[in-house]
């Protein structure tokens, strides 16, 4: 599949912490209506890999791609604003706050009425509700 056609890719990115190399090389691509799951032991990266795409971590070689923009160098509100998010290895995100009040929180730049989505969520994880 071309690159134009992918959700998105990552394309042989270096980078990590400071000095440090966490991901080396890497090359993940996603097409849309894929579901992917990444696993791997505690320390394998894999937090970091999606924390480069966020642009929470600084990638020194090779760039990531969504929609077949390149926004590697893109700040992270800005990669917020194209519909990435990142979800924290946390059990809480904002622990002080109900289950709704943090999908919401989730929601916060979309315009307009998003009950449906939270309805979709309740159906999928009934849990929460």
């Amino acid at each position: 599949m071309s690159t134009a056609e992918r959700l998105l890719s990552i394309d042989g990115v270096t980078g990590g912490y400071g000095d440090a190399d966490i991901l080396r090389d890497l090359h993940l691509h996603i097409d849309a209506g894929e579901i992917v799951v990444v696993v791997g032991p505690n320390g394998a990266g894999k937090s970091t890999a999606m924390k480069a795409v966020f642009g929470l971590v600084k990638i020194r070689d090779g760039r990531v791609l969504l929609d077949g923009d390149d926004i590697t160098r893109l700040k992270t509100e800005r990669i917020v604003r194209r519909g990435v998010a990142y979800v924290p290895q946390v059990q809480n995100v904002f622990p002080s706050l109900s289950v709704a009040e943090n999908l919401e929180m989730g929601a916060f730049l979309r315009d307009g009425d998003f009950s449906a989505s939270m309805e979709r969520v309740y159906e999928l994880f009934p849990v929460l509700k």
